[in-house]
């Protein structure tokens, strides 16, 4: 029970019951006053004087006020700060109730920010109101407390957590060492270091939550990523089962997770499969209580291009005018900038509606727009999360702040990311697959490290459906790099960003012995060996403080942190404190400037060496799944690529190439995902085939295909046409019923795709007759079938491409005689000959106004962008068409890792 509360009325008109808002709902006062009355002690009733019947509604307040025992309070709401603002209120009024007519709106009805004066005198007549808000003001004593971490409670069972995590963390460090050859020794000094700062610093609690969560999603068969980020680095996370490498074994820095000289929260971030994330969520809801766990609110707040566009709508200004102006304002961060643009200048001046649009976007550019739920944060606290935080309703049955994520942290209270990871869930599900059909169960985190296959596959490029790895330019470091262990893909993986990425070929060289290795400095051989000379890792930046200028590992943190900021105050005075403790150590001024130099150089390449780790591992894993259970890895691939045209086309291909069927849809094998069988040829030979999905044919949605599942389930496979007609009239109209003939599912038939179109009429009226269907004519089904170029087109609308009738078949002639190559074979730099089909043409002019075309080829399996510069496209232009069977001559050239083809010639064969 609250002390004391205050519920705004605002006015009604004359004619009207007074109504209470509140929640965003409409209740009748008198109804609802006595639920108020128990929350509160002590209740007053805020009267809001802005609109009609204004007096009306305090008079009539006025004679109910004693029979509830209430209090009156003077109340004003500001709407906007100054007069100017109104018309911009007026706009977001309009964009906030969805309406498309920019619906004039009273200013009387809406006020703006009022002076005492103003306020005075608009509530002359009920002097006690004034009086009553300042009464209301003093109850308002709310402190809010900084700098002070709040953390949640693990248990209130356990006395002594800081003796219960150590007695977690040694049973658990004994587990993992059980089969390593390694000092115990050096394992045990580690972990009581570790131990020791953690309690130090208060976080005992939060290790053991973190555990807690980690352990029950494992239990419930919930695959948990190996770690991300700097927690890692923690053997203390290692033993409690939280990550899954060894930091020790790979030289990982405990002080760059958690130190004591840097006070900070710690930060162990969990990566969960995207569809099991919520669980996990719920259960810590669950057992730490909803009033202490909610999500986190984020704020998305108008940019130029969003804010002219809702005023462009509400004020009903055409597209062609304003997706015009935003050409112009392209990626700009601020209407400002535009101004200085002579062409937007033009725009705006010769358009009045543009030039009001753009005055009013300037005065709502970066306020909120919208609120929406943080990607992974959750909050967690130990007392209720109201003591700290407004809330909302949220996800998973838990509350939403309405603080966002920076002002929460700066509460002290805690923020865990709970990440959902694609690639995390196609691995549960390949493993889970493996296991049932196969019977072998995979524990994906003890699989070998140094499997030679793996390594050959990343080696080769073919990295496919690869986390982190199947970029075109990562794929070509990788063949370069050929990496043959886990550090050898996490250099890769810290390597392959702006900046390092200029560091790449003189890694390549030095590790294959082609250039000699050189140091700054000697003593930094020991550092450095690992990386062929080149700082790789933020962690060999503070091994260098460390060995230079005896900085501690924490102090060596914070000079890391401090110089990549790039701040030239701090840079001086880390450089004098630098050197002056190298000097001490008996290195001159010169070579200790320069290694100063040298750090503050690699500050901001250097990566993060755990993270850069475990995503190896990750990235090794789905490799391994890959390389050794090729179908079950690519039918898992496709499935999660079902809106993607172009990354299904590719992955057939390399199915294709691994003498894998990938076979159209079928009513009775497919289902929602890709399936994979062990199918016979007519050779009498065992062959992998994956069937397409049902999803994936264009007009058929999720609902229709749960409903052919069931139907197929509760009453068994599809046995012939009519059978199907009649079982499935009631799910599936005579348009998806198109585009299930077309897309091949409807095969099994064994009828042709033009006799089922044709018929389906006369099968579903037959259906129709019941018990009378005997007595009609028997239908008779033509072997007549489409031509190959109608079957193909027909094919390829209901699926996006072809799988089993591809249009290009017929034309093999001429592709053996002008010794044409598939695009997926194509070099860069190298001039070749292509047939390929004409998917789109977009003509645009240059700026001395002559006509070049982008284009879109389809080979058949693979589909590129080509670009056909003004001298060719005179020569070539009157023959294109879309749709059309060319043979391009052209080269191949990589652009921002993306393939396209220039075009230096085409002639048609069709």
């Amino acid at each position: 029970k609250y002390r004391s509360g205050v519920l705004a009325i605002l006015p009604a008109s004359e004619n009207e019951t007074c109504k209470l808002y509140l929640n965003g709902k409409v209740n009748y006062f008198e109804e609802e006053i006595n639920k108020y009355q128990n929350i509160f002690e002590e209740l007053y009733i805020g009267l809001d004087l802005q609109g009609s019947g204004k007096h009306n509604v305090i008079s009539e307040f006025y004679c109910i006020k004693n029979k509830y025992n209430l209090k009156l309070v003077g109340l004003h709401r500001v709407n906007y700060m100054k007069d100017s603002e109104f018309e911009a209120f007026k706009l977001l009024r309009c964009v906030d109730m969805n309406c498309n007519s920019y619906t004039p709106i009273s200013s009387e009805e809406f006020w703006n920010y009022a002076s005492r004066e103003d306020l005075m005198k608009e509530f002359n007549r009920y002097p006690e109101l004034i009086n009553a808000t300042s009464e209301v003001a003093k109850k308002c004593n709310l402190e809010i407390e900084f700098g002070k971490y709040k953390l949640p409670s693990y248990s209130d069972e356990i006395e002594n957590t800081q003796k219960y995590l150590h007695d977690l963390c040694v049973f658990g460090l004994k587990k993992r060492l059980t089969d390593k050859k390694v000092d115990a020794n050096k394992y045990i000094k580690r972990l009581d270091y570790e131990l020791k700062i953690i309690n130090k610093m208060g976080f005992n609690d939060y290790f053991l939550i973190v555990y807690d969560f980690i352990k029950w999603a494992k239990k419930n068969q919930i695959l948990v990523g190996p770690g991300r980020g700097s927690g890692p680095s923690s053997l203390v996370s290692y033993s409690l089962g939280i990550t899954e490498i060894d930091p020790i074994e790979y030289d990982l820095l405990f002080e760059r997770f958690l130190n004591e000289e840097r006070v900070t929260m710690p930060d162990i971030d969990t990566d969960f499969p995207d569809n099991k994330r919520d669980e996990v969520i719920k259960y810590v809801g669950q057992k730490y209580g909803k009033m202490r766990v909610a999500h986190i609110s984020t704020f998305g707040t108008y940019g130029p291009k969003g804010a002219l566009r809702d005023i462009a709508r509400v004020k009903q200004i055409p597209d062609l005018f304003i997706n015009e102006l935003l050409k112009v304002v392209a990626n700009r961060p601020s209407l400002k900038e535009c101004y200085d643009d002579e062409l937007f200048n033009r725009i705006i001046n010769e358009n009045k509606n543009l030039k009001e649009a753009c005055e009013l976007a300037q005065v709502i550019e970066g306020i909120p727009r919208n609120i929406s739920t943080h990607a992974a944060g959750v909050i967690m606290t130990k007392d209720e999360l109201v003591n700290y935080t407004p809330l909302q309703p949220g996800m998973n049955g838990l509350s939403q702040t309405q603080y966002e994520a920076g002002d929460l942290e700066k509460l002290g209270l805690l923020k865990m990311d709970f990440l959902g990871i694609r690639n995390l869930s196609i691995i549960d599900e390949v493993v889970n697959e493996i296991a049932s059909s196969e019977g072998i169960k995979i524990n994906i985190n003890k699989i070998p490290l140094d499997d030679e296959a793996t390594y050959k596959l990343i080696s080769s490029g073919e990295t496919d459906g690869i986390f982190q790895l199947e970029s075109g330019g990562m794929r070509n470091v990788l063949k370069k790099m050929q990496p043959t262990n886990i550090m050898d893909v996490a250099n890769v993986n810290a390597l392959y960003r702006p900046g390092p990425m200029e560091m790449i070929p003189e890694f390549i060289e030095c590790k294959f012995g082609r250039k000699k290795v050189s140091y700054l400095h000697k003593d930094l051989a020991e550092i450095l060996a690992p990386t062929y000379g080149v700082i790789v890792f933020q962690e060999q930046i503070m091994l260098i403080a460390q060995k230079f200028a005896g900085y501690t590992l924490g102090e060596a943190d914070i000079l890391r942190r401090a110089v990549s900021k790039k701040k030239r105050e701090v840079l001086e005075s880390e450089r004098e404190k630098f050197v002056r403790s190298s000097m001490r150590l008996g290195y001159d001024s010169k070579i200790s400037n320069h290694i100063y130099d040298y750090i503050v150089k690699f500050a901001n390449y250097g990566f993060n060496k755990s993270h850069a780790v475990v995503y190896s591992i990750l990235a090794y894993q789905m490799a391994y799944l890959k390389t050794h259970y090729y179908r079950y890895f690519m039918a898992n691939m496709m499935s999660s690529s079902i809106n993607s045209v172009n990354l299904m086309q590719t992955y057939i291909a390399n199915c294709r190439k691994h003498g894998i069927l990938v076979a159209p849809p079928s009513i009775n094998y497919s289902s929602n995902k890709c399936e994979t069988y062990v199918r016979m040829n007519k050779h009498k030979q065992k062959i992998d085939v994956i069937y397409y999905p049902l999803l994936g044919i264009n007009n058929v949605g999720g609902v229709i295909v749960h409903d052919l599942l069931e139907e197929r389930k509760n009453n068994g496979l599809y046995q012939n046409y009519e059978e199907f007609v009649r079982r499935t009239k009631s799910i599936i109209n005579k348009r998806v019923l198109a585009n299930l003939v077309h897309s091949g599912a409807l095969d099994d038939f064994k009828l042709t795709r033009k006799t089922m179109i044709e018929k389906y009429d006369d099968i579903l009226m037959r259906s129709d007759y019941g018990l009378l269907k005997d007595e009609l004519t028997e239908i008779e089904y033509s072997k007549e079938e489409y031509s190959l170029d109608e079957i193909s087109i027909k094919e390829q609308e209901a699926l996006g491409f072809n799988i089993k009738y591809n249009l290009l078949l017929k034309y093999n002639d001429q592709k053996v005689k002008y010794h044409c190559i598939d695009i997926a074979s194509m070099v860069p730099s190298r001039r070749s000959n292509v047939l390929a089909i004409l998917k789109r043409v977009k003509i645009i002019k240059t700026k001395k106004n002559d006509e070049m075309a982008f284009i879109e080829l389809f080979d058949g399996v693979e589909q590129i962008d080509g670009v056909i510069f003004p001298e060719t496209y005179k020569k070539v232009k009157s023959i294109l068409q879309e749709n059309g069977v060319y043979i391009f001559t052209g080269s191949l050239e990589l652009r921002n890792d993306k393939k396209q083809i220039i075009i230096e010639n085409a002639f048609t064969i069709r």
